[in-house]
């Protein structure tokens, strides 16, 4: 058995893996049912929330900054038989130049941006691109104090889709910066039998609830509700995530 290191974002096969489907999809299906589209997903990844939103009926545009990510996306909206707009382009920098009823950002993808300049920077594009009325609807984290204290290291299992069902052993591997807020991540999988791989290093800026609507603030928008799971109950220093749906700050002057 030999070690490789492979970027998860370059490796699609191995993300949908990792990150397996979760009750966020269906939130953001509803959300999606009320407010209508177009819809824009920033960090769309593989297309596990757009192709589904495509299905629904809603006019989606897609963007990530991965070509192996969007390729993979654009084979599932093919299977799937719906047509969707997938642009690589960063979230920090896009500009469509056209409004959307709603933009997600699913999946804790908005701390890959761990500055607060590349935050607001990302939300400041956000903004500008929301019509009337329209709302920004994401999930972060919701961070522990207890477990960012420490060196952090966990073994889960997992099968992987189109596989047998011989689990993979996933060991998660954690260290964070208090002083930046950003937790150093990366994955090692691998069990007796296969070849173990390794994730590349992996940023993610912890967002801390209190700071949470600052950040929105400094970028023109609001946080208009927040819920501690995707079932909308309410956010608790227990509760893994941060549910947020946000709006264009009343007042705000487009540029």
């Amino acid at each position: 058995m030999h070690d490789t290191e492979v970027a998860l974002y370059e490796a699609p096969s191995l993300y949908d893996a990792v990150v397996p489907p979760g009750p966020c999809e269906s939130f953001y299906r509803r959300l999606a049912a009320r407010r209508g589209g177009p819809v824009l997903e920033l960090a769309c990844g593989t297309g596990r929330i757009s192709v589904p939103l495509a299905k629904d009926g809603h006019e989606v545009v897609g963007i990530d900054n991965s070509a192996a990510m969007l390729e993979a996306a654009r084979r599932k909206a093919a299977g799937a038989r719906v047509e969707i707009a997938f642009v690589q382009d960063d979230m920090r920098s896009f500009e469509l130049g056209r409004d959307f009823a709603l933009v997600i950002v699913s999946c804790n993808s908005l701390s890959h941006l761990v500055t607060n300049e590349e935050l607001v920077g990302g939300l400041e594009r956000i903004a500008r691109h929301l019509a009337p009325g329209g709302r920004l609807a994401f999930d972060v984290v919701n961070p522990r104090i207890d477990e960012l204290s420490r060196p952090y290291r966990a073994s889960v299992t997992l099968d992987p889709p189109g596989r047998p069902p011989r689990p993979a052993a996933i060991e998660e591997l954690l260290a964070y910066d208090p002083v930046a807020q950003v937790r150093v991540l990366r994955w090692q999988l691998g069990d007796e039998d296969s070849e173990r791989r390794r994730t590349r290093e992996m940023r993610l800026r912890t967002i801390f609830p209190q700071e949470l609507p600052l950040l929105l603030h400094a970028a023109g928008l609001e946080l208009e509700a927040r819920f501690g799971d995707f079932d909308g109950n309410p956010l608790t220093g227990d509760s893994l995530n941060q549910v947020c749906i946000a709006r264009r700050s009343r007042g705000e002057i487009r540029q």
